[in-house]
């Protein structure tokens, strides 16, 4: 021990800081004064208390780090420079020149794969049908803009690897006019789970696949992708991979040569290998994100990811999960105080033990829900000992938001707006292996199609926390199966079509659960049954139960539809709860109140602690002076292909970004070109 504390002591004296510059080169020596060209010349020579500083810029790099660890209090850091905007870009610009394919319809033959399309930065959507666009957030709305199966009385119309379509409306797979043999199929038939397979057999209203590893007789729904007959709308687009022909309905029907396009070609902007005590820290990622593998105590701190992951679809691929965040067989690390947006998959998913994803922000999460791994949720832990807290979460597709891993802590998160494309599921999803000492506490479930959070599984589950939350306008507010669980001071109302506290009477029979001190409009033992009917079970003491008042309990909080949930003064719920011993209930007066908050006790409010549109702003934006001054295509090279380009829209007017303008005249002509020439030359 005594070795290791001085090798790490003297090590530190000997920290290096290195600098990386788009305006580098490959033969500096990484100082400030004389910065390297790539991110990776400094991984190269980096050791445990070395600092990379990446000046402003875009960034097009796949960094590899392998086998190259950091200590403790030493660790190897990659950080913007005094807060430079950094910008790790996992697309690349298409110049080629388009010409007319059909009525509206542009083609173009590129060099490399994309598997993702964007014009200014915004994404385009992959020709399907039915169709459906991100404008106007048909994307999210599944009744309308996905196809159904067919599904008897009885739910048994057809069999796993068959598909018979439903009509509804104008849509109806027997009308579609061509035959969709080696189309993609992407599949919600299991609930909570959804496939993408491709199409084996056509017949009119009904398609064959490759079955699926779980399917249910119900929630039938799909659409499908990958034939360049499904173009037919403005924003669709489709890459051909055998011809490398690319075809695109512009919005608006502009001119494609005259538009900003860019492809996404790159999955990982970071790989972190077999490689302790690494961290990425005040850089933003757009088209690209992070990996980290085998690596323990990693950070990954204030990063702002912009579209950082999407299915290869497009390229063929089928059955195959997205190339997301990710921490694979990686204990002990962090993502805090980031902001996750626009992911077709998963935002993040943290596997091994002791992880934590705090205060952080994620938004339009996973908008097919198709093909992630384990219960396909937003975010995935596993292993045993995470913690989730103060994060905030919405407008997202997978049945289940969080599936937390064993024991752990959810904690002040504020979480709405969820399980867009699939059936089931809730916003915090504990299966049965999950639920012993795990704390589900102080936290915001609201506005959503599904559950709040669930005990799940086939009951055998046991021993779980839920407390001190708010549950609203929500499916069914809390459901507990199993056994032997403490479910106390939660606040549940306006919930829909089931009950807001649900100790299930079935599945466990919750023998020996603890139900006290919580306040709600419905509580029972059944999903949707009445109190009376369905008494609950177990331990049921000092609840505030609209079933046996006939009251509303909105009327004895302050402000419920403004997000005040504390008890108005003099109010029944003051003093009436309970005190139980090894639970956790902190109050103010003689006993506990009922619900989630105490009178004149701590006013609690969840989610993140800063604002994400000031701190990184609604959009994403790429100002021109990140840019090489006149690099036309952003590719960090400054050659003739800039001068290419520049031409073509001297001639013809074509698409070239604001840093071409190089002499800052106003114009971009003939004496920027020169410029170019000179910068070369010299």
């Amino acid at each position: 021990m005594r070795t290791i504390i001085i090798y790490i002591l003297v090590s530190c004296l000997y920290c290096v800081d290195y600098y990386v510059s788009t305006l580098g080169d490959t033969s500096n020596a990484g100082t400030f004064d004389s910065p390297f060209l790539k991110v990776q010349q400094a991984v190269d020579v980096m050791q445990a208390g070395d600092v990379c500083y990446i000046r402003k810029g875009v960034y097009h790099e796949n960094v590899i780090i392998d086998n190259n660890d950091g200590f403790s209090g030493n660790p190897i850091i990659f950080t913007s420079y005094n807060d430079e905007r950094v910008i790790f870009d996992g697309t690349k610009s298409i110049n080629s020149e388009w010409t007319e394919y059909s009525a509206n319809i542009w083609e173009t033959t590129i060099e490399f794969d994309v598997w993702q399309l964007f014009v200014d930065y915004r994404e385009m959507v992959m020709a399907r049908w039915p169709n459906s666009n991100f404008e106007d957030g048909s994307i999210w709305n599944k009744e309308d803009n996905w196809a159904h199966g067919l599904i008897d009385d009885d739910e048994t119309a057809y069999e796993n690897g068959t598909m018979i379509d439903s009509p509804h409306g104008d849509v109806s797979l027997e009308d579609i006019g061509f035959n969709i043999e080696g189309a993609t199929a992407i599949l919600n038939v299991g609930s909570f789970k959804t496939y993408s397979r491709r199409v084996l057999t056509h017949d009119g209203n009904t398609f064959t696949y490759d079955p699926v590893e779980s399917w249910k007789t119900k929630h039938h729904d799909y659409f499908l992708e990958r034939k360049l007959e499904f173009l037919d709308n403005e924003g669709e687009w489709f890459y051909d991979i055998e011809s490398s022909k690319l075809y695109f309905w512009p919005p608006d029907n502009i001119n494609p040569n005259f538009l900003n396009i860019r492809g996404k070609s790159q999955s990982y902007a970071f790989e972190v290998n077999n490689s302790d005590y690494v961290e990425i820290r005040n850089l933003e990622f757009f088209g690209t994100t992070f990996k980290f593998n085998n690596s323990d105590y990693g950070i990954v701190y204030h990063c702002n990811l912009f579209y950082p992951s999407c299915h290869k679809r497009m390229l063929g691929l089928v059955g195959v999960e997205p190339e997301m965040s990710i921490f694979n067989s990686s204990s002990f690390c962090t993502v805090s105080n980031s902001a996750f947006r626009y992911t077709d998959g998963s935002a993040l998913e943290m596997y091994s033990h002791n992880n934590t994803i705090d205060n952080c922000y994620f938004y339009h999460i996973d908008y097919t829900a198709t093909d992630l791994n384990g219960l396909m949720t937003t975010i995935q832990m596993g292993g045993a000992g995470n913690t989730f807290r103060r994060n905030t979460l919405h407008k997202m597709g997978a049945s289940a938001t969080l599936n937390p891993g064993d024991a752990a802590i959810i904690e002040l998160n504020d979480m709405s707006d969820s399980g867009h494309m699939q059936s089931d599921g809730a916003l915090i999803q504990c299966m049965v292996g999950q639920q012993p000492d795990v704390q589900i506490r102080y936290n915001w479930l609201h506005d959503t199609e599904k559950f709040g959070a669930r005990f799940d599984g086939e009951g055998d589950g046991y021993g779980g926390h839920m407390h001190h939350n708010v549950i609203w306008n929500v499916q069914g507010g809390i459901m507990v199966k199993g056994y032997e669980h403490n479910i106390y001071n939660n606040t549940a109302f306006d919930n829909r079509e089931k009950n807001d506290i649900i100790i299930m009477i079935e599945q466990g029979g919750n023998n020996g659960t603890l139900t006290v001190n919580n306040a709600a409009n419905k509580i029972a033992g059944h999903r949707t049954g009445t109190y009376d009917d369905y008494p609950t079970p177990g331990v049921y003491e000092n609840n505030w139960n609209g079933y046996e008042t006939n009251l509303d309990i909105k009327d004895l909080l302050v402000d419920p539809e403004n997000n005040d949930f504390r008890p108005i003064e003099n109010s029944s719920l003051i003093n009436s709860g309970i005190l139980y011993e090894n639970l956790d209930i902190n109050f103010t007066g003689d006993n506990p109140d009922i619900g989630a908050y105490e009178f004149n006790g701590d006013y609690w409010i969840p989610g993140i602690t800063w604002d994400v549109n000031q701190e990184f702003g609604e959009l994403f934006l790429f100002p021109d002076d990140l840019y090489i001054l006149g690099d036309a295509n952003q590719d960090n090279n400054l050659n003739i292909l800039d001068i290419v380009i520049i031409v073509d829209f001297i001639i013809n007017g074509y698409y070239v970004p604001g840093n071409s303008d190089i002499n800052s005249d106003g114009s971009i002509d003939l004496f920027d070109i020169i410029s170019i020439v000179q910068i070369m030359i010299s």
